[in-house]
């Protein structure tokens, strides 16, 4: 039995494990927010503003509105991104909190879109739970982390970076000219 066809039999027996090295068992899948009532998306700016707004206004019901409607809105602009960027075809995005566990989770922290919007940071972290790697080595459960200016660069990004954990030889092919 060769080495890899050991690896790919043992991978496959393992429960948590949905992805045998290059190649993936079933269609990728992620979930949004790393932790349960965490949004998936945080407006940094507003996050700041709300803080300050807090300690004049202590009390006030509406002091959180705007980051709401924020952060909605930057989760719109991802969700759009991912649905229309080539390389996240293929990977299933769960919006809901469904009783199936996604492959990976995403959890994506947005700042400079109040004072500037043409310079916008937005800096995103994978989770992995079902990460194959030992368990006590230090990046296990970590599937990437990055940033990029706007939405579209991110849901790229995002996606990248999971065919690479699952599937390494996902985006390459031969080819190519040299003279």
């Amino acid at each position: 039995m060769s080495f890899k066809l050991l690896i790919i039999t043992l991978f496959m027996s393992m429960s948590t494990v949905h992805f045998a090295i290059g190649q993936s068992a079933h269609t990728p899948t992620l979930g949004l927010g790393l932790r349960k009532d965490v949004s998936a998306v945080l407006d940094e700016d507003a996050l700041a503003e709300e803080t300050a707004l807090e300690k004049k206004l202590p009390g006030n019901e509406f002091v959180k509105d705007k980051r709401a409607f924020h952060e909605a809105a930057m989760l719109n602009q991802f969700v759009e991104a991912f649905k229309n960027n080539k390389a996240c075809h293929g990977i299933v995005l769960y919006l809901k909190d469904t009783s199936k566990k996604p492959d990976f989770r995403v959890s994506i922290g947005v700042s400079g879109n109040d004072k500037h919007p043409d310079d916008q940071t937005w800096t995103w972290m994978l989770g992995y739970p079902g990460d194959p790697s030992p368990a006590n080595s230090s990046s296990h459960g970590m599937g990437g982390l990055g940033n990029q200016s706007n939405a579209t660069l991110t849901a790229r990004d995002v996606c990248l970076t999971i065919w690479d954990d699952i599937d390494p030889n996902h985006f390459k092919k031969p080819g190519g000219t040299v003279q």
